[in-house]
């Protein structure tokens, strides 16, 4: 003899997967925010116990590691922020990637950061700051006893950007005449290869100037060597994949054995109106 098949046992499904959904939404919901309480109440403990220097060093690590690096042992219930990467239009002949003159506070101290050679043992101290709503200003003091570099750096982006279509980068900018160079990363990992191209910055108070980094003229660079033809690592920057941008003084040009010979010790500043992707 058949059994009955009860209709209303099936109707009920549907009630009682949307309260297990809802139930498992609920879940997830207070496990984040259980997560984000713990990993603040780390970072107030750490601040408490450790001496500025090192402090401030650790918040930075936020702009320099990768995935699984010293930011995740110091402090493994944080992640590496990223931010919202630039909305990109392939048919326009120039593409804005930072505004500076039109960027909020807010916004610029949730994207940029200082970034300098107290990561790794250095002595170099550097602000990065939106200076009143115009433009950016990286500015301190760099010394070459050690890391001998300071910079501005932003955040990874959320994804990545693909600029192929267009020919390079331009820096709007003005400053004291070093030598500076712009850092494409095409990974979430510093310790990765990254684009490096020198630049000098316009001197001078008077008018901003838009230096322009042709995409083909970048390095590739790993961990303070410039990465050579024959290595497995070397890779060269089209533009195609943009994960992140870092503005930075340094004693080195294209790694460690490559001197910037127009690096000097000291007071420095750069100040930065607007970055964005070129087509010639």
């Amino acid at each position: 003899m058949s059994r009955a098949i009860s209709t209303t046992s099936f109707a009920s499904k549907p009630t009682s997967l949307r309260r297990t959904m809802s139930s498992s939404s609920s879940s997830r919901r207070a496990a984040r925010g259980k997560h984000q309480i713990k990993a603040g109440i780390f970072e107030d403990v750490l601040d408490s116990l450790l001496p500025k220097p090192m402090s401030d060093a650790r918040k930075q690590m936020e702009y320099f590691d990768g995935p699984g690096g010293m930011l995740a042992k110091i402090n493994p219930l944080a992640k590496k922020p990223t931010m919202k990467a630039p909305e990109v239009m392939s048919t326009s002949s120039a593409q804005v990637l930072f505004d500076f003159a039109s960027m909020s506070q807010q916004t610029f101290e949730s994207e940029f950061g200082a970034l300098n050679d107290n990561v790794m043992g250095g002595r170099s101290d550097a602000t990065a700051i939106l200076e009143n709503g115009k433009f950016a200003v990286l500015k301190g003091m760099t010394e070459d006893q050690f890391g001998g570099f300071a910079s501005m750096k932003s955040r990874d982006f959320d994804k990545a950007i693909n600029l192929k279509e267009f020919d390079g980068i331009s820096v709007r900018c003005k400053g004291d005449g070093q030598r500076y160079k712009l850092i494409l990363y095409d990974t979430d990992d510093s310790f990765n290869v990254a684009f490096h191209q020198t630049f000098e910055c316009p001197k001078g108070g008077g008018k901003f100037e838009d230096v322009k980094l042709y995409f083909k003229d970048f390095k590739p660079v790993q961990r303070g060597r410039l990465v050579k033809e024959n290595e497995s690592e070397y890779r060269l920057c089209d533009g195609s994949k943009v994960m992140a941008v870092q503005l930075m003084l340094s004693k080195f040009s294209y790694g460690m054995d490559d001197k910037n010979t127009n690096y000097k010790p000291g007071t420095f500043d750069i100040e930065v109106e607007r970055m964005e992707a070129f087509k010639d």
